[in-house]
């Protein structure tokens, strides 16, 4: 168009040079707007930001707990809602995971209705759904009272579909590890089972691993953080003028701060008694059971004779008896209805024994159901399996309304092995 003014070079220089500038231009738009995002666009990357870590941290999930704290405390704080909850529907049942300020009760009548994926007041996206259960995540309105935007939704979306799969893997778990705690409990006890006591073995130093870390998860986050709310309290009380009915009024929530505190710490010792190995089983066995005393409607007694030689055992075998304890006297506060529980451990024969008694309902010993998965028998069969792996025996003797004895032999040779 111009061959008099410019000539083939200036033109190639030209078109270069433009190509240059522009390709200038649109990479450092792309990196000056990647690096201010947060300034520029900070909504947008807060979501951004939250999905990856969702999406990282959904691989490290194998329990309804994990669920809860990974996923579900994350999206009601980044969406700043007040309450959120996954949400699953089985044929006869509902099972509510939930978060912050959502009432639950209220969600079980509502998925009743065929139209409450279209709630007015509610976010809900279902998240899987086959033949035995369906799922959804349920997210309420957020501070302001108003309903979630467009961009937020689509990022819902976004995350149910890592859930998907995430979901599907949890509840597999929980139902495996149901079938196998039942059938580590009903394994046989004769020597052709021998080849397969490593299942049993297994089984038992799993659950112990998640107790140890549910017992210092405790310990190291909801304890302390009970224990700087006390301080902060008796901070208040000390450094505040206070009339008389406010200072009760203090010390009051002082104190139900350190009972539940307590609590907790009984709890973490349930789960990790970690007596057995400072002052052994016996002396562990009369603390748990006197500071039980304090909290059940039945006496409690305990007695030990010629017991001791336990002692020089491994500390696995002792856990397994404390476990057996535990149970014993868990079952006598859910079904015995007794006004009097005994514990006695002796040693007789070059066994050791372990009886319990108490003077409550009993049953009929001759009708005892057998046990599935999630009925309220599961501990027992829990108590029988570790009684089969110390290879030891169970005999038990009830009539209705004449209570009910157990009485658990452990050969000493045998534990000395385990």
């Amino acid at each position: 168009m111009f061959q008099d003014l410019v000539d083939a070079r200036e033109i190639v220089f030209i078109f270069a040079g433009s190509i240059i500038m522009l390709s200038s231009v649109m990479y450092s738009a792309e990196y000056f707007t990647t690096r201010l995002e947060r300034f520029l666009f900070p909504r947008k990357y807060v979501l951004q930001t939250a999905l990856k870590k969702i999406a990282k941290s959904l691989g490290a999930i194998s329990s309804f707990r994990d669920l809860k704290e990974i996923v579900l405390v994350d999206i009601v704080k980044t969406l700043q809602v007040r309450g959120g909850a996954i949400v699953f529907q089985y044929e006869n049942d509902t099972e509510i995971i939930d978060e912050g300020e959502i009432d639950t009760a209220e969600i079980k009548k509502m998925i009743c209705s065929s139209t409450w994926l279209h709630h007015p007041i509610y976010t809900c996206i279902e998240i899987n759904r086959h033949e035995e259960y369906a799922s959804y995540l349920v997210i309420t309105s957020n501070k302001a009272n108003t309903l979630l935007g467009k961009e937020e939704v689509q990022w819902l979306h976004l995350i149910t579909s890592y859930l998907e799969v995430s979901l599907e893997n949890v509840h597999l778990i929980r139902k495996l590890t149901a079938k196998m705690q039942l059938l580590a409990a009903q394994l046989p006890d004769e020597q052709s089972a021998q080849d397969i006591q490593w299942f049993r073995k297994i089984m038992f130093e799993l659950q112990e691993e998640e107790r140890l870390r549910i017992a210092a998860d405790l310990h190291d986050t909801t304890m302390q953080d009970l224990f700087f709310l006390k301080r902060r309290f008796v901070s208040l009380l000390d450094k505040y003028a206070m009339n008389k009915e406010d200072k009760e009024h203090l010390n009051n929530i002082i104190n139900f701060v350190e009972m539940i505190n307590n609590s907790l710490r009984q709890s973490c010792f349930e789960l990790n008694p970690f007596l057995l190995k400072e002052i052994g089983l016996i002396e562990t066995v009369r603390t748990y059971l006197d500071k039980e005393a304090y909290h059940t409607p039945f006496e409690i007694e305990f007695k030990e004779e010629g017991a001791s030689s336990i002692e020089s055992k491994d500390l696995t075998t002792k856990r397994h008896i404390f476990r057996i304890v535990q149970e014993l006297l868990n079952n006598a506060k859910k079904h015995s209805q007794a006004s009097k529980v005994s514990f006695a451990m002796t040693m007789k024969d070059h066994k050791f024994c372990l009886t319990y008694e108490d003077d409550g309902v009993g049953f009929d010993s001759t009708q005892v159901p057998r046990m599935e998965i999630g009925a309220s028998g599961m501990g027992v069969e829990q108590m029988r399996g570790r009684i089969l792996h110390l290879n030891g025996k169970l005999e038990f003797d009830s009539r209705r309304g004449a209570g009910v004895k157990f009485l658990i032999t452990i050969p000493v040779r045998e534990v000395m092995s385990v």
